[in-house]
């Protein structure tokens, strides 16, 4: 499976990076995520070129995208409306048949160990929202598998560990991350896992059990990723290409 992945172009801010990195993409996509944060304060017009351009592009391939924290709680019909051929998902999932598969992608904003000043000032039950969250994508997955899917992919915009977080200060990690997800990530056997946010994270890919974790923000990566994704009779292997350097 081809995987196009990226967050945190917080258009108009990194746009033009954004299309520079296709420039040297030349693989045909089975797939597009799109990790959050994909404007600049929830500058929801500013969306409208990174969809021209993906939909231009590759029309016809699944683009799944979930909202960060620049796409503000409450506005969330705002982006469906106007950007209808994404499949925008909150804490929801669908079942994409891909290369004679079904996978199931899980997408969420993701949850943080602690919320940040701003979230516990103005998010009303933030804390409990975090706190319930992983059980309740643990549900999602169960429902999933009960579909007889054969690839479960996960897709935060927050991070899920604290293993990719390196390059960012330690005193901010619990507002960058869950690391409860990790249970969740081998409990259910997740075979990949995308996320962004952590906009200085220096490492691309970790592992939390077999399981493959991208990070995949684009101030991070200096472009946009494409993973190779394959799973072999339970095995699961990726390999990231390095064009962009």
């Amino acid at each position: 499976m081809n995987i196009i992945a990226t967050a945190d172009i917080h258009s108009p801010r990194y746009l033009a990076l954004f299309m520079k990195s296709f420039k040297e993409i030349n693989v045909d996509p089975d797939l597009i995520i799109l990790a959050g944060d994909l404007v600049e304060k929830n500058n929801v017009s500013a969306l409208k070129p990174v969809y021209e351009f993906l939909l231009g592009k590759y029309s016809g391939k699944p683009i799944v995208a979930v909202y960060g924290n620049e796409e503000f709680r409450g506005y969330e019909y705002r982006y469906k409306e106007l950007y209808r051929e994404f499949i925008w998902l909150n804490d929801e999932y669908i079942v994409l048949n891909i290369k004679e598969q079904k996978v199931a992608v899980i997408g969420t904003r993701g949850a943080l160990d602690k919320p940040t000043t701003w979230q516990a000032r103005n998010i009303p039950g933030i804390y409990q929202y975090y706190s319930e969250l992983p059980a309740k994508i643990a549900k999602l997955i169960d429902e999933a598998r009960g579909k007889g899917v054969d690839t479960i992919i996960l897709v935060s915009h927050y991070g899920v560990t604290y293993k990719d977080l390196d390059g960012e200060p330690r005193s901010i990690w619990p507002h960058l991350a869950c690391s409860r997800f990790e249970k969740i990530i081998v409990s259910k056997e997740i075979d990949l896992v995308i996320h962004g946010h952590a906009h200085n994270g220096l490492k691309e890919l970790v592992y939390i059990g077999k399981t493959p974790v991208y990070n995949v923000s684009l101030p991070a990566r200096g472009r946009v990723m494409y993973i190779k994704f394959e799973k072999i009779r339970e095995t699961r292997k990726t390999s990231l290409d390095k064009w962009f350097k």
